[in-house]
């Protein structure tokens, strides 16, 4: 193909050397331009995966044992809101400067999520400032519907917390499922509204998780990773009713039969001995005031890792530590479908499953509530 008339021009066999440089400075323009817009993506991307959260959710207690949890919590907090502040004003930068670029759509939405995930409690104005922003960015038709329905999603969950003094959201299975009603009737049948679907199945409790589960596994939207992970939480409550046969290791002790050390009520407390070199969190309520005719049995799922010199452990009722140190490849989490820690099962007399849930959810499951009550 021959090259286009203007540029013949320049490369006539008489065209001076200082043509020449010219051409070259013109076609390498649009280059560099194009070289600066992905470095300054990079850099966004760089920073999103740096102040991302973990894939696996890990949910703690909202009530801290003591001011050094408290304190504890208080610094990663900032530090993560600072993260991603930052994460949404490099975003934001790349939106203005690169407007034409193909990325530019995503950067404006990548913006409002960060600044939502940057939103501290004692900050009113950055809070107001972003939910106004992400409301705006939602009800605007000129967004792609996907990061709208992203964003939607995003501000809706933080509305929850809010409602609920810092409760996940995905613990409050009946605001939980109104709000995804509420998301398929603006947005549609989306596959970031299922994803949700399963984080709600996974994270409530017993019979809720269960509802959550089954709708994500019959739904024909939801991709096939969704409906097997819907499927792990409906195998784990298949186990309601049904009698465990574990083999559990006291620490300094050998492998032992559960029904030898769980021989009538019990519950059975799996928590991440790496995470969480104290103990499990959320049961200082109940080492005052213990359930009566209850056991207790705490694992440590992983090798311990050594905690703050001088602290003790957190407030308990009295049990059997019992060591997991194959970590999640334990065959004991893999026969009750844990992926998530901490985490608990109730068991009656008989060594069979009464209920499940996070450590917060305990009284309600030995009272026999497999929905928990709205704070």
């Amino acid at each position: 193909m021959s090259p286009h008339p203007f540029v013949s021009r320049f490369l006539r066999p008489a065209a001076r050397p200082g043509r020449r440089a010219l051409l070259s400075l013109l076609l390498a323009l649009p280059v560099a331009a194009k070289d600066e817009a992905e470095r300054h993506w990079d850099d966004v991307a760089r920073l999103r995966r740096e102040a991302g959260r973990p894939a696996r959710p890990r949910p703690e207690d909202p009530v801290p044992a003591d001011r050094a949890e408290a304190a504890r919590r208080r610094r990663e907090q900032e530090e993560g809101a600072r993260r991603f502040r930052e994460v949404a004003r490099t975003a934001r930068d790349f939106a203005a400067r690169h407007g034409a670029h193909p990325r530019a759509a995503e950067a404006a939405k990548v913006a409002i999520l960060a600044d939502l995930e940057g939103i501290l409690p004692r900050d009113a104005r950055h809070a107001a400032d972003a939910r106004s922003a992400a409301d705006s960015f939602r009800r605007n038709p000129r967004h792609p519907a996907a990061a709208r329905a992203e964003v939607a999603l995003a501000l809706e969950r933080r509305e929850i917390t809010r409602r609920t003094l810092g409760r996940p959201w995905h613990a409050q299975p009946v605001l939980a499922e109104g709000m995804l009603d509420r998301l398929r009737g603006e947005f549609g049948d989306r596959a970031e509204l299922w994803q949700a679907g399963l984080t709600l199945a996974e994270g409530a409790a017993c019979d809720a998780g269960r509802e959550a589960a089954q709708r994500v596994y019959q739904a024909p939207g939801a991709a096939p990773a969704l409906r097997a992970a819907a499927r792990q939480v409906l195998e784990r409550h298949a186990l309601v009713r049904q009698p465990l046969a574990l083999t559990l290791t006291p620490a300094g002790g050998r492998p032992t039969a559960l029904e030898r050390l769980a021989p009538g009520r019990t519950v059975i407390c799996f928590y991440d001995a790496e995470r969480q070199p104290l103990g499990p969190p959320g049961l200082h309520a109940l080492a005052e005031r213990p359930p009566p005719r209850v056991g207790w049995i705490y694992v440590a799922v992983g090798r311990p890792a050594p905690g703050p010199k001088g602290a003790p452990p957190r407030p308990r009722p009295a049990g059997t530590l019992c060591l997991e140190p194959a970590g999640w490849r334990s065959p004991v989490l893999a026969t009750l479908r844990i992926n998530q820690l901490p985490y608990a099962f109730v068991l009656d007399e008989r060594q069979r499953v009464s209920g499940y849930g996070r450590p917060g959810e305990i009284p309600a499951l030995l009272a026999g509530i497999g929905r928990p009550n709205l704070p």
